[in-house]
């Protein structure tokens, strides 16, 4: 009997139903629901669904699910490849009719502190506005979410696909701009993802405020979908003392007038940063290996250290004399390898990887042996 598959188990107490086989299915009914209790409880942690008309009530039975619901950690909502344009159910005619039901459902997992939001569709700014505009239902989870003032642990959101405002207008959708958006859950915050378009000031802004709420933020990801000027969202989060427990920090596609500015945010969490990745960030000649002679230094405890295809002027920083500290691409987030506008261009030895206590003296080594090709 214990070695009989748990499908077969659920088959059986559900069809042997006639008195002679009475014990066998309460016996079969006792080792299903146990052994679907121990799976649960050990393999569910994450609950992924999209935002199609169907799938709220979904989400809404596995929160009703008084033996899966506890073991919810994290929510994924993922954008489905139609793409949810209009209210999350066809029979919901207000927003604040779907708010208030996602409302609800995030209300009864009660355990879970962790949120996911991939593939959201954003409006680009247009004449008096700033920043970027969500789609309905993106924004309606997100008010939910905000609303309840979860505690929340992890977040991430990912906004990469485009739709151009005459098709919005044309199609009467409500907008939720990103920066209506305030979370005082972010106080709680240990990791944040945030995959935006290329911001405008209120975005960074924006972007600023949330970060600098989470003190005890030990993860921070910030990924632009091109090449994003950020000197002004570091100036807000530079401060020494805003970020004290940062520890493991991604940028990608940013470029930066100066370096300075990379390097006074990088020393403000000196003392914390113990694991850096740096992808497609543009800095002005020299600029890199500057940065890398700071690093070097013995002012920072770096574990890991990971570049990507940076770029000095428009030029990538290679590391051909430096061969013995290769990056494996394939270890890289996806998210890190979207298409790029130099894309067309791919020079060798255009990454770079190490860890271990010898970093760095290892440091010292690249910055001088660095070129640009």
């Amino acid at each position: 009997m214990h070695s009989l598959p748990i499908e077969i188990l659920a088959d059986i107490a559900k069809f042997t139903k006639s008195p002679e086989l009475c014990a066998l299915r309460l016996t079969c009914r006792a080792m299903y629901q146990s052994t679907l209790h121990h799976f649960v409880q050990t393999f569910v942690h994450t609950l992924k669904t999209d935002l199609s008309p169907k799938s709220l009530p979904r989400v809404e039975e596995a929160a009703n699910d008084a033996l899966f619901c506890p073991y919810v950690r994290k929510l994924e909502i993922v954008r489905n490849s139609q793409g949810c344009l209009g209210p999350l159910s066809p029979h919901t005619t207000s927003e604040g009719t779907d708010i208030q039901a996602w409302r609800d459902v995030i209300k009864r997992f009660f355990n879970c502190q962790s949120f996911e939001l991939r593939n959201s569709i954003y409006t680009t700014a247009h004449a008096g506005c700033d920043g970027i505009s969500l789609d309905e239902a993106t924004g309606a989870v997100l008010k939910a979410i905000a609303t309840e003032h979860i505690r929340m642990e992890s977040f991430s959101i990912d906004i990469i696909k485009n739709r151009r405002r005459a098709h919005e207008d044309n199609d009467n959708l409500t907008q939720f701009p990103i920066t209506y958006f305030g979370i005082p859950a972010f106080t709680h915050l240990k990791e944040l993802s945030l995959a935006l378009p290329d911001a405008e000031r209120e975005t960074l802004d924006w972007m600023a405020s949330m970060i600098q709420c989470a003190k005890s933020l030990r993860k921070l990801a910030i990924l632009f979908s091109w090449k994003c000027e950020a000197a002004p969202l570091l100036a807000q989060i530079s401060s020494v003392g805003c970020l004290p427990a940062l520890e493991e920090l991604t940028f990608s596609r940013m470029t930066f007038q100066s370096s300075a500015a990379l390097a006074i945010f990088l020393y403000s969490v000196t003392g914390s940063l113990r694991r850096a990745t740096f992808s497609f960030v543009q800095l002005e000649f020299g600029g890199w290996r500057s940065i890398l002679r700071e690093l070097g230094g013995g002012a920072y405890k770096l574990d890991s250290l990971i570049l990507h295809s940076v770029l000095e002027q428009n030029k990538f920083l290679s590391f051909r004399k430096i061969p013995e500290y290769p990056l494996a691409k394939e270890s890289l987030d996806k998210k890190l390898c979207r298409p790029f506008q130099f894309s067309f261009v791919d020079p060798k030895d255009k990454g770079f990887s190490c860890s271990g206590p010898a970093l760095q003296q290892v440091l010292q080594r690249v910055a001088a042996l660095a070129e640009i090709r």
